[in-house]
């Protein structure tokens, strides 16, 4: 399995027979590897995502048309993505598991809000953000979405094992470096630790650098943006 960093929030991964795209946004993403959809992305099965604001739905309604993909996303913005033209859907909510093609997806908690903007100027509420664990090819992925910390993480451990986590270090608007190191040692228990939602725009202070000198527990891969990691 290959797992690559798109710069933000967005991750590729590349199982024995699926492909997986996460949170796609690329258009407007100043840390998106430019031509990596041309050069990697051959063909792709689903798309998950973790919340409604653009810097996740982001490329989401063209992608899915290009590649006939299914997305796996919260009831309201898989219906909102319906209005949209877009027919593959797998529609689910915080607790639940759906499989498919051998691949498990287990929606969980983050804490986080999940509103988009719309052309009117009124909001469009998208239920809860969430968090996500991927199994596949015998191993438990996290994506942690846009969130604090919370005590209840050590359940998503207990339950769901995960072994490598994507997670929020940028800071205002998710964990910042001080509270990502003390979910991962505290609460969480992954032997890989990929920091994401850094970098991309001056107001995510947060760096890997500060991350690193407080985790205690698990060992951090810094990628750079396209850059993989293979399990």
């Amino acid at each position: 399995m290959k797992l690559y960093w798109l710069g933000h929030a967005a991750v590729y991964i590349e199982t024995a027979e699926k492909n997986i795209l996460i949170d796609p946004f690329f258009e407007g993403n100043p840390t998106y590897p430019k031509g990596f959809e041309e050069e990697k992305i051959k063909k792709l099965d689903y798309l998950v995502l973790t919340h409604g604001h653009e810097d996740h739905i982001g490329d989401t309604v063209r992608i899915a048309k290009k590649y006939d993909a299914t997305v796996v996303a919260i009831y309201e913005i898989c219906m909102w993505l319906n209005q949209q033209g877009i027919e593959k859907i797998e529609p689910m909510n915080i607790g639940g598991t759906i499989e498919s093609e051998d691949i498990e997806f287990s929606m969980v908690q983050a804490v986080h809000s999940s509103v988009m903007a719309s052309d009117t100027g009124n909001p469009v509420p998208f239920g809860n953000s969430a968090g996500f664990v991927i199994k596949a090819d015998g191993h438990s992925i996290y994506h942690a979405g846009d969130t604090d910390i919370f005590s209840d993480m050590a359940l998503i451990q207990r339950i769901y094992e995960p072994e490598l986590g994507f997670i929020p270090i940028g800071d205002r608007f998710t964990m910042g470096p001080k509270t990502a190191a003390i979910a991962c040692n505290e609460f969480l228990d992954l032997k890989t630790i990929v920091p994401i939602h850094w970098g991309t725009f001056p107001l995510l202070s947060g760096t890997p650098e500060e991350f690193a000198r407080m985790l205690k527990r698990g060992e951090m891969k810094q990628l750079q943006a396209g850059e993989f990691i293979e399990i």
